[in-house]
């Protein structure tokens, strides 16, 4: 572990925290960074644990510093967090010991702390082997169903990280899975980004594990084929792509008999889109291909339901023809004077000349 002291306390040199261990405030860090570390990751996050009296220290601390902060949970437990340095830091105020803390974790491989004052490890044996061994094991009999959002932080630390499962934990993650529906959504979404972020191939070998018999064959060859085309990276919303509306498309669409759109907790344009790529009924030619090109304001949702439903060489035909139909312009003004039409007739006779031009594009391909 004294290399995991020096990763940490070597990420956390030129930040503001030495300032706070300067004011001899005892600070825990605790949980994702530890893991990270010992796995050789690169830090992102650090989750810290403070006394009640210390936590208003750091509050004090980041008033009189002018450092940018916000509270989350505030309902359910003081969280802290400011983002710094490209690091997101996150405070959680304890109200009961370090060791009775470890034991509200979610998995073993997270509940290991370290003292920043004190420059020492706190953990149970058990999570120091599995962490060695790889192993994810809930940290009780009720972690996963104490808060359902680990049964996706569970599956995502679980491909992120090549873990074996624990039998006792898969029973407590396929019992909690329906449950998943009663915690806020941002804090689903959330995990779900970061599963969005890992290879998919990882991913599908961990669900098989929860999902046997489904065709998990058929994400991964859709998925491979769609990393040919960098348009689906164009964003629906801030951190919500195209390429994620496909993929949790092709998610819903092996996984039918499971209500994974109500459980990922997408917001509705988000669901929209994914139901709008897996509902296409798309076929291999000019008539089809059109009609679902002229459905759209841009070309993303077109290519993503020919991905889905066509074969490997039809797809890319179609992506072909996308691409081409949306560089044909048709002058609304011109054909106004030439013709003398306004309103749905001016509209009509452009989807005319436009599907005359596409038709002659088509013909190419």
């Amino acid at each position: 572990m004294e290399r995991v002291k020096t990763i940490i306390t070597d990420a956390l040199s030129n930040t503001f925290v030495e300032a706070l261990k300067a004011k001899r405030i005892d600070i825990y860090i605790v949980g994702g960074a530890i893991r990270d570390a010992f796995y050789g990751k690169n830090l992102k996050d650090f989750d810290f644990i403070v006394r009640e009296n210390d936590f208003e220290k750091v509050l004090d601390f980041f008033e009189k510093s002018n450092l940018k902060y916000f509270f989350l949970n505030a309902k359910n437990f003081l969280l802290l967090r400011t983002i710094q340095s490209n690091y997101t830091f996150d405070f959680m105020k304890i109200t009961n010991s370090v060791d009775n803390n470890l034991m509200l974790r979610d998995y073993t491989i997270n509940a290991v702390c370290y003292s920043l004052s004190e420059k020492k490890f706190f953990y149970r044996t058990i999570s120091l082997k599995d962490l060695e061994n790889r192993v994810l094991r809930a940290v009780s009999p009720n972690s996963i169903s104490q808060d359902p959002v680990r049964v996706l932080r569970g599956i995502r630390l679980a491909a992120a990280f090549d873990l074996s499962i624990d039998e006792d934990t898969k029973e407590q993650i396929k019992s909690a899975f329906f449950f998943l529906k009663s915690t806020k959504r941002e804090r689903r979404r959330e995990e779900l980004k970061k599963i969005l972020d890992l290879d998919v191939q990882s991913v599908l070998k961990v669900l098989e594990i929860f999902f046997p018999g489904k065709d998990f064959l058929f994400i991964l060859k859709r998925t491979d084929l769609s990393g040919q085309f960098n348009k689906l990276d164009k964003e629906i919303n801030m951190d919500f792509t195209y390429r994620d509306a496909f993929i949790v498309a092709l998610f819903s669409h092996v996984l039918l008999d499971y209500p994974v759109l109500d459980i990922l907790g997408l917001n509705r344009k988000e669901v929209e889109i994914a139901n709008k790529i897996a509902g296409e009924k798309v076929e291999d030619n000019f008539d089809s291909l059109f009609s679902l090109f002229i459905r759209y304001r841009n070309i993303c949702v077109p290519l993503a339901a020919a991905l889905f439903s066509l074969e490997e060489k039809e797809a890319i035909k179609a992506s072909k023809f996308f691409a081409e139909c949306s560089k044909v312009k048709i002058d609304g003004s011109k054909l106004r004077e030439k013709f003398n039409v306004e309103g749905k007739e001016l509209g009509a006779l452009k989807r005319q000349i436009l599907e005359k031009e596409c038709k002659k594009l088509y013909e190419k391909f």
